[in-house]
This record gives C-alpha cells, sequence and structure tokens, in this order.
C-alpha cells in the first residue's frame, strides 16, 4: 500500500478521520487541563494548641499569640504543644512544646509588625536591614521539649531539638500528621 492509495482512503473517508482527530485533540486537551490543574492545599490554621505546664490543661490561642503566655496561675507556663495522630485527629497524641526565650520573643514580635504603606522609604530600609538578625533571634531562642513532667528544653536548632520534632512513625513508610484545632 502505497502512501497515494492511504491519501486516496482518507480523501474518500472524511468523516471518520476528522471525528477521530477532533477526539484524540480533546482528550489531549483533558489531559493537558488535568495535568496542570491546581492543587487544593489545607487551610493554614488560625489557633494552635497551647499546653500549661502548671496544670496539664489544653488551650486554643490564636496563631498570633507566642509563647509562654501567662497561665493559670499567673505565671508565663502555657506553651505552645503540637498534636500527632496516625488515623484521625480524634485520637491524637501530644508530641512536643514549644515556647521562646524572652529575646526570641521580642524579635518574633518585630517581624509581625512589618513596614506599613505609611513608613517612610528609610525606615522600610531599616526594618529590611535588621530582618535576618531577627530572624537568627527567634531561630536561636526557640525552645522544645518533650511533654513528659521535667523534660528539658532544648534549642529547635540543635540535635536534640531536631530530634523531638521529628513526627513519630506510624509504620516504616508513614509518619504520623499534625493535627491543629
Amino acid at each position: 500500500m502505497a502512501i497515494s492509495d492511504i491519501r486516496d482512503k482518507m480523501n474518500q473517508n472524511q468523516k471518520p478521520f476528522v471525528i477521530g482527530g477532533i477526539v484524540l485533540m480533546c482528550l489531549a486537551l483533558g489531559l493537558l487541563i488535568w495535568e496542570f490543574k491546581p492543587v487544593s492545599a489545607p487551610a493554614a490554621p488560625d489557633r494552635y494548641y497551647f499546653y500549661d505546664t502548671s496544670n496539664g490543661s489544653i488551650t486554643t490561642e490564636p496563631i498570633t499569640a507566642i509563647s509562654p503566655l501567662k497561665g493559670s496561675d499567673g505565671k508565663d507556663t502555657l506553651v505552645q504543644a503540637f498534636f500527632f495522630t496516625c488515623t484521625s485527629c480524634g485520637d491524637k497524641k501530644l508530641g512536643y512544646l514549644l515556647k521562646y526565650t524572652p529575646r526570641a520573643k521580642e524579635a518574633k514580635a518585630y517581624l509581625a509588625r512589618p513596614p506599613s504603606a505609611s513608613m517612610t522609604p528609610q525606615q522600610s530600609m531599616q526594618f529590611g536591614s535588621s530582618l535576618s538578625k531577627y530572624q537568627v533571634a527567634v531561630a536561636m531562642g526557640t525552645l522544645v521539649r518533650l511533654p513528659t513532667k521535667g523534660s528539658h528544653w532544648y534549642p529547635i536548632v540543635g540535635p536534640m531539638g531536631s530530634q523531638i520534632t521529628s513526627p513519630p512513625r506510624c509504620s516504616a513508610t508513614e509518619l504520623a500528621k499534625p493535627c491543629f484545632p
């Protein structure tokens, strides 16, 4: 069968070839749209769990709260709590606690106030030039510990901090997922 024979058959039967071409183009377009569709991300939490180290109670606070906060006894005993689960958050388990040193707490509060439109260019430049200094202060002053009573606080950037903040394993291949209020 020569090329001219194929061309003659296509000319005699144009409808099936046109319909087949349209179907193939629609399939290709559908696959392209499917491949590039936006991935839906879970909504960011607007609250975090907090744990009172003086009595073990759990509360929630806005994500803008910087621990430690005043607890039930009026002292700075309310720290951020991170929960994990292997199934659903109905059976979550307390993984670790987090708080900031006084210097890191100040730096985190400073970083939470970005320049406003009313700031002068000089104020904006000053804020930008101090960003890394404050970010380092937050990183170095973030402390974590296990929830067991009397456990030691470790810097999050050190080997113990990394070990404490690692999500627990559900199986050899699956990590526990975080739970938020």
